[in-house]
Formats: structure tokens, C-alpha cells, sequence
């Protein structure tokens, strides 16, 4: 008897922790969304690379990809110093 009270007490506990614990992810997962949703994102072109002016030719992910190198270059030269 004395060993089914000690493990519903564990269970219980267990059961109120994992809530609790549960709970704090999420509010500090979502606290900074009604910052961010509904906002569009803009990047600034700042490559150094000419980019034709033929919109037909223009290739919107190599853009994306080499703004993102210039701006872990960056970041990691900030990080360095």
C-alpha cells in the first residue's frame, strides 16, 4: 500500500512539473511573434556584383544565398575582433 502512495505521489508530480515546464516553453517560444508575424522581410542588396537589368534574368535565390554568405562573413569578422 505504502509503495503504491509513494509511486502516485511521484507520478502526480511528475505529471504537475512537466505542465508547468511545458507551459513556460511555449509562452517564452511565442512571446516575440506578434513582433515578427505579418511583417514582410526585406533585403538589401548590398553584393558589390552587378546585376543585369533584364528582370528575366534575374535569379532571386543566388541573390538570397549570397547576401546570406556576406552576412555570415560579416558577422563572423564582428565575432572574431
Amino acid at each position: 500500500m505504502k509503495v503504491f502512495i509513494v509511486i502516485s505521489i511521484i507520478i502526480v508530480s511528475v505529471v504537475f512539473v512537466g505542465k508547468k515546464f511545458l507551459q513556460s516553453a511555449k509562452r517564452n517560444l511565442f512571446k516575440d511573434e506578434p513582433a515578427w508575424s505579418g511583417k514582410d522581410i526585406k533585403i538589401k542588396y548590398t553584393n558589390s556584383k552587378n546585376v543585369s537589368d533584364t528582370k528575366t534574368n534575374i535569379n532571386y535565390l543566388k541573390m538570397i544565398a549570397d547576401e546570406s554568405k556576406i552576412y555570415l562573413e560579416d558577422q563572423s569578422k564582428n565575432e572574431e575582433k
